[in-house]
């Protein structure tokens, strides 16, 4: 699934943002444009079966398990998601959840908050260190500072987070984001290779 992912990833740029269940159907209409998910809905309940609806549809699914409710993050919580859920990958804005993640075999997103040029400066003394297999920085329309880290991040970066309109997407790509993710159910219509 890792190659399918980054091969969708290099030709779609596009990662659509769920966070209602309704957007499902409207995320396999569009899979075309799409080169992965992230789950942002549901409960422990519900969550497999979402997995199951998307993955069957051919698009990975990345599940923000911050998001999933009932969902217990300890080692197994991480192993009911990895052997019983089985989503593509995980988002998640926590370290010790990515170190739990890793150890269990996950490809792991790191979601970084860009609030100030501190968060900024940690981030850059802690590329080599970091366990991610990519991250994701919020909000996209911090263009300059994604520029400067898609230039020394040993891992892609991708962007979302106050990213509704085709300009905001055309600019984050131009400035070195591998992908975009947004929830505006318009612009998962649009191929991100026309921008």
């Amino acid at each position: 699934m890792k190659r399918t992912f980054e091969e969708k990833l290099e030709k779609h740029k596009l990662i659509a943002a769920i966070k209602e269940p309704k957007c499902i159907e409207r995320a396999i209409k569009y899979k075309e444009n799409i080169a992965a998910v992230i789950l942002m809905t549901g409960n422990i309940l519900q969550v497999k079966q979402y997995v199951g609806v998307l993955q069957d549809a051919g698009l990975p699914v990345i599940l923000h398990v911050e998001k999933i409710g009932g969902l217990q993050l300890d080692p197994h919580g991480i192993g009911f998601i990895r052997d019983y859920v089985k989503p593509f990958a995980i988002v998640t804005t926590k370290p010790a959840i990515i170190k739990r993640a890793k150890a269990g075999g996950l490809y792991v997103i790191q979601r970084i908050f860009l609030i100030d040029t501190e968060v900024y400066e940690h981030l850059l003394a802690g590329l080599e260190q970091r366990q991610a297999d990519m991250i994701e920085i919020m909000p996209s329309r911090a263009c300059d500072f994604l520029k400067k880290l898609s230039e020394v991040s040993p891992v892609p970066v991708i962007t979302g987070g106050l990213l509704s309109t085709l300009d905001h997407a055309r600019e984050a790509l131009a400035h070195g984001a591998a992908a975009v993710s947004t929830s505006n159910t318009e612009l998962w219509k649009v191929d991100m290779n026309d921008l």
